[in-house]
């Protein structure tokens, strides 16, 4: 984008420097001396009594100056106190739009030949840098007096002439016409570039800011995983684990403890019959010395003593599967940029994207990797494509059999449906 911004700003200078570089460069002394002659024979054309330009410069040469025109025009007319007016600004110097304002500024008329004046004298600057131009009066000073008899023929010269000087004057007017008409174009067309560029560094700003804002939102989301997965693992090892140890300890002391009673509660309670025989052994024993076996003891049937009921062990809130993401198959979209369909299953012939979530509000989505998918969108990219991808000639798929995802879309839930905020970038190949 700061390429862009940087051509366009390259291309507005360009034209400010085409539409300036006409008067930008002040004139040497000559061509400010020619161009205020060649506003004076402008101004003879004007008048109707001129010689054409050809004609100028056959009598002197073509760096004639205000002297020599004086010299063939004499005081015709008012063209001598245009002559003085002129003649006046001959050692001052500046560029080209000075010097046709200068011209303008001292002949009423000075709109009528602004246009044929600044073509001639920029002609003339193109090929000469004005030290050539030097008064060539002297050598036309004999030709300056005319016979009586050939001042009609000069007349009528003179008005001959004037047609092709209006012709040329008005030929001049429509090619500055034409310039100033160039630049105003050349202005249009770096304005209109300037809004395009402005218009795309705002749509790249708006996805730039769109993707932060859902990459926060995962963030915030596997922050808040991993302060839950913490609390677990912080809480079930060891405060847990201590009172399980704690809790088996009582349990075997009470079980020792009810082992003893138990076997004291038997023998208290055994019946008479079996008691006798053991008292009666027990002297014959003891007279003979010698060790007779123990008889064996009547089983009897174990009392159920009640059961204490052991505390029960707190266990650890289920904690959510760390960084799981949901996978969703969505359709081509619709005219409103939202996924006209959406599922957690592969449906051929109709599911072409596949997008990623990790919080059921935002995600992103690529095209799905299967020959199906592709052939499907590839029949018909405008349909299936164009709302939710962009790249180059993405209309045109001849010949194209496989869709790669260079850069994944980026989408959000808005009414229950998914909206298209960030194209994705795919290729073909």
């Amino acid at each position: 984008m700061k390429k862009i911004i940087f051509t366009l700003v390259c291309v507005m200078a360009a034209m400010t420097s085409l539409s300036a570089q006409d008067g930008a460069k002040n004139l040497s002394q000559g061509q400010w001396n020619h161009g205020l002659a060649i506003g004076a024979q402008w101004i003879a054309t004007d008048l109707g009594f001129a010689q054409n330009e050809s004609q100028v410069i056959n009598r002197t040469n073509e760096n004639y100056s205000l002297d020599d025109l004086k010299v063939m025009y004499g005081a015709r007319d008012k063209w001598v106190v245009y002559y003085d007016k002129l003649k006046k600004h001959e050692n001052e110097t500046g560029d080209v739009e000075k010097l046709i304002s200068t011209i303008a500024a001292e002949y009423d008329k000075g709109a009528v030949i602004k246009n044929g004046v600044k073509r001639d004298v920029e002609k003339y600057n193109a090929s000469h840098s004005g030290d050539e131009v030097k008064t060539q009066a002297e050598e036309i000073i004999p030709n300056a007096a005319p016979e009586a008899g050939n001042d009609a023929a000069v007349a009528t010269d003179s008005t001959a002439n004037a047609a092709p000087a209006e012709g040329e004057a008005n030929e001049a007017k429509s090619e500055g016409d034409s310039s100033h008409g160039l630049l105003y174009i050349l202005s249009i067309l770096g304005l209109a570039l300037g809004a395009i560029g402005t218009f795309l560094a705002m749509q790249a700003r708006k996805e730039n800011q769109a993707i932060q804002h859902d990459n926060r939102d995962d963030i915030n989301n596997m922050q808040k995983q991993i302060d839950k997965l913490r609390a677990a693992l912080k809480g079930a090892p060891v405060a847990d684990g201590e009172k399980g140890k704690k809790h088996h300890k009582h349990a075997n002391l009470d079980e020792k403890e009810g082992l003893a009673q138990t076997k004291k509660i038997e023998f208290d309670n055994r019946p008479a019959a079996a008691a006798a025989p053991v008292a009666a052994a027990a002297p014959a024993a003891a007279e003979k010395h010698e060790p007779k076996p123990e008889p064996k003891k009547a089983e009897q049937p174990k009392k159920e003593e009640p059961k204490k009921e052991e505390p029960k062990k707190e266990e650890p809130a289920k904690t959510p599967a760390f960084g799981e993401p949901r996978i969703l198959f969505m359709a081509k979209p619709d005219e409103d940029d939202n996924f006209s369909r959406s599922s957690s299953q592969y449906e051929p012939g109709n599911s072409i994207f596949e997008l990623t979530t990790m919080n059921g509000k935002s995600g992103s989505f690529t095209v799905i990797n299967k020959t199906e998918a592709h052939k499907l969108a590839l029949l018909m990219p405008g349909d299936t494509l164009t709302r939710a991808c962009s790249g180059n000639n993405i209309q045109s798929t001849a010949g194209k059999s496989r869709i790669v995802t260079d850069r994944a879309g980026r989408a959000q839930l808005e009414n229950g449906k998914w909206h298209i905020v960030v194209k994705a970038i795919v290729h073909y190949e």
